[in-house]
């Protein structure tokens, strides 16, 4: 794993325990990366365990994941 990618692990987690239950815009916007990159970097993460989603009207929007490692 890169270091760049762990940096991003690292933001998106410590954003999602702040203040979980958020959009791919509002992250994109903290993180101050692209939305369209950000949305499959955040469904990477899903399936490599790290955050979850839930589709809450239009919008999905990510948790932490408790991990079990």
């Amino acid at each position: 794993m890169s270091k760049n990618r762990n940096e991003l692990i690292i933001k998106l987690i410590e954003l999602l325990e702040k203040d979980p239950g958020q959009t791919v815009k509002q992250l994109a916007k903290q993180l101050n990366v692209n939305r369209t990159f950000l949305s499959g970097y955040l469904e990477a993460l899903e399936f490599e365990g790290y955050v979850r989603s839930k589709k809450i009207g239009p919008a999905k929007v990510y948790f932490k994941e408790n991990l079990r490692r």
